[in-house]
């Protein structure tokens, strides 16, 4: 193995036993054959997983179930029995660098290619086609270092053939490539695996870019056309062409016809290998195609031309991008203009609604103060009718009462004069008169005053209940602010309300010896109604 962990040989080494060989198999990826030594145990040996082993007896092979591949595990057999080989179970992966291939102009180039491989030994009835025997005919004919100098030869002659059929402006085209990828560019067309030149009619020709032409559209465009669909996207052509560049002609056509050619051409490779190897044991899995290196020089002149082609684009684009910036620029400009515009425009309509409403709100408030006003005066006025009219009332009541009083005075003073002219007529006939009369007035004044003392009685009676009970709240006051008075009855409180009636009525009469409470005591005593007990 290279410094560069290329598995660019196959080997087969000795171990020294076959505990050792998933280590060995392990750390060397060129390892495909092991040869262990015999472990020293009498009476069983061991076959590891993953590896296809061979079984000797003195030296002779033997055969396990009519299969010379031993199955994995322990074996109890004498110490005579050993595993001679163990061929691994796993792909493992080859690496050849091809180096001076010529193209079809000449130009050296060198090719790496990777291989991936197996030993078909398993049973046919796991893996159609593998047969047990070809791990025999694998290790003793084969070899490993046979196999991978077969591989180098059979890849050099297919590698060299292949360049040799193409320029060297399509040795970039030719790699593996998935069905996938290969159905979205071109359109395989294979005959057949026999390892024979891929013609050039194979190849479906790539529609030129759009921008070849400028009455040309582009092949999606096209196809979208055809099927009545919008394109996939809306880039203008000249867009288009300021994205990808600039470029020959057919360097596209160069580049799916390489594509083309290189998947094909590994495809081939491997049925041509595996034609040539499985039956010798060894089926090709895949075959990559790694690398591909041309002169320096010319690696140089396709850099510079892809430089010029990203230049152009690049100086294209950024002029793109400065007037697009222009315009932005233009355009926003004139959208904070047009916003200062529509700013201003609003502000003067605000300022002239306002004003507006401003107005109105002055005239509401103005008819407001009005009717406030308005009614302020009407208010006015019915007070001074109502003042001028209970004035009047009053002037008039009073009117009337001294017209009354004095048309009474006047009848009175009459009556007195012509009672005192009569009487001074007829003093003694009439003296009697007068006094009855004198007497029948009195009389009636009195009726008038006791009258009026009827209509008073009420009043005073009130008034008098009510300094009555004003004395009670007065004793009642004092007899609970005196601390000395206990009262106590036997008749609930009839007893007591008498008592405290009794001596409210005693407490006017200060002049006397004898206090209050002896008094009570004796006019109870007297009465012989007794019952309280002052203490």
């Amino acid at each position: 193995m290279s410094g560069n962990n290329r598995s660019d040989n196959l080997i087969s080494k000795n171990l020294s036993s076959v505990a050792h060989a998933t280590d060995a198999f392990g750390e060397d990826g060129t390892l495909i054959v092991a040869r262990p030594a015999r472990y020293c145990n009498p009476i069983y040996f061991t076959v590891p997983e993953g590896y296809y082993a061979l079984v000797t007896r003195f030296g002779a092979e033997v055969d396990k179930d009519n299969s010379p591949v031993w199955p994995s595990g322990i074996n109890f057999k004498g110490p005579w029995y050993k595993v001679s080989h163990l061929v691994t179970k796993q792909s493992f992966v080859f690496n050849t660098s091809i180096q001076e291939c010529k193209t079809k102009d000449n130009v050296s180039c060198t090719i790496d290619i990777a291989l991936v491989m197996r030993v078909r030994g398993e049973d046919p009835s796991i893996h159609e086609g593998d047969d047990p025997m070809y791990v025999r005919k694998f290790v003793h004919e084969v070899t490993a270092h046979g196999l991978a100098q077969q591989i180098r030869d059979a890849e050099a002659e297919a590698v060299r053939k292949l360049t040799r059929s193409v320029y060297h402006t399509e040795v970039f085209g030719l790699r593996s490539v998935s069905g996938a990828e290969l159905a979205s560019t071109i359109n395989p067309a294979i005959s057949g695996v026999d390892g024979s030149e891929v013609p050039l009619g194979s190849a479906v020709p790539v529609p030129l870019p759009s921008y070849e032409s400028y009455d040309h559209v582009s092949p999606v465009d096209e196809n979208a056309r055809h099927n009545n669909e919008e394109p996939a996207d809306d880039i203008h052509p000249f867009e288009r062409k300021d994205l990808v560049g600039e470029h020959d002609a057919g360097d596209q056509l160069e580049a799916a016809f390489a594509t083309e050619r290189g998947s094909n051409v590994t495809d081939a490779m491997r049925a041509r290998l595996n034609t040539q190897f499985m039956p010798q044991g060894i089926e090709i899995l895949d075959v990559i195609i790694e690398k591909i290196s041309l002169p320096q020089y010319i690696q140089q002149q396709m850099t510079k031309k892809t430089l010029v082609i990203s230049q152009n684009a690049e100086q294209r684009m950024q002029h793109k991008f400065n007037m697009q910036e222009l315009n932005q620029k233009e355009e926003v400009t004139t959208l904070l203009q047009t916003h200062d515009e529509r700013k201003k425009e609003a502000i003067e309509d605000g300022n002239a609604m306002a004003l507006v409403k401003k107005y109105e709100l002055n005239l509401i408030k103005a008819e407001g103060r009005k009717i406030i006003a308005d009614i302020q005066a009407e208010n006015e006025i019915n007070k001074g009718m109502i003042y001028v009219n209970g004035s009047y009332s009053v002037e008039l009541i009073g009117l009337k009462s001294k017209m009354e009083v004095d048309r009474i005075t006047l009848e009175a003073e009459s009556k007195s004069e012509k009672g005192k002219t009569e009487a001074n007529f007829n003093a003694k006939s009439i003296e009697s008169k007068s006094e009855l009369e004198s007497a029948n007035l009195i009389a009636t004044g009195d009726k008038l005053v006791y009258s009026a003392h009827g209509k008073v009685a009420p009043m005073i009676r009130t008034l008098n209940n009510h300094l009555t009970k004003k004395k009670k709240l007065e004793v009642s006051s004092s007899l609970a602010s005196n601390n000395n008075v206990i009262i106590t009855g036997i008749s609930g409180g009839d007893a007591a309300n008498k008592m405290i009636l009794a001596d409210a009525a005693l407490a006017d009469s200060s002049n006397q010896q004898t206090s209050r409470s002896d008094m009570i005591s004796e006019i109870a005593v007297a009465s012989g109604k007794a019952k309280v007990r002052l203490v």
